[in-house]
């Protein structure tokens, strides 16, 4: 019996001895991430158009603006995430507020058309034009990637006018606002 037990312990202990086989286990991780669909601009759209003079010496519109002070465009940066953005401007009149209600030959209220172009990544621009006269926004798609290039966007205001063309304007302060949008695509 201690032959057959020490038998036994001999051979477990050359198990034991023996080194076992280096054991290896590998796999993948599977890395991932988004980027929301998004248009931004650092300063935002906001600027002021200082439209200066509205009226010629004979106390018509001055269809040309050209008593404008510091220009009739304005330019901003925007960043789009997505390709096909969209554009929207809204002209809304200028109106003299402080004139209620003008004087028969008179107007209180100036038209004028205001458009918003987008350069495209692959060259070329898409305008949206919008005139003050006619209610809601003008939308584009730019059909393209937005340049990624400063002043991507160029608002100009152009083609001032009235309702009636043979009023005078009345004396006093013009104010109006056009509202731009830029959107990223669905």
């Amino acid at each position: 019996m201690k032959k057959f037990l020490f038998t036994a312990l001999l051979a477990g202990s050359a198990f034991a001895a023996v080194p076992a086989a280096a054991q290896s286990v590998s796999g993948n991780v599977t890395v991932t991430g988004t980027v929301a669909a998004k248009c931004t601009s650092a300063g935002g759209l906001n600027g002021a158009i200082n439209l200066g003079e509205l009226a010629n010496a004979d106390g018509k519109i001055n269809s040309t603006l050209s008593g404008n002070i510091g220009g009739l465009t304005r330019s901003f940066t925007v960043t789009c995430t997505s390709a096909n953005p969209q554009i929207s401007v809204d002209a809304s009149a200028l109106v003299n507020s402080a004139i209620l209600t003008p004087t028969t030959g008179y107007t209180n209220t100036v038209h004028y058309t205001a458009t918003m172009a987008a350069s495209k990544a692959g060259g070329g621009t898409t305008s949206a034009i919008d005139t003050s006269n006619v209610a809601g926004p003008t939308t584009a798609l730019v059909g393209d990637h937005l340049a990624n290039s400063p002043n991507n966007i160029v608002l100009t205001v152009s083609n001032g006018n009235t309702t009636n063309a043979a009023d005078m304007l009345e004396a006093g302060s013009y104010s109006g606002v056009i509202a731009l949008t830029v959107s990223p695509s669905a």
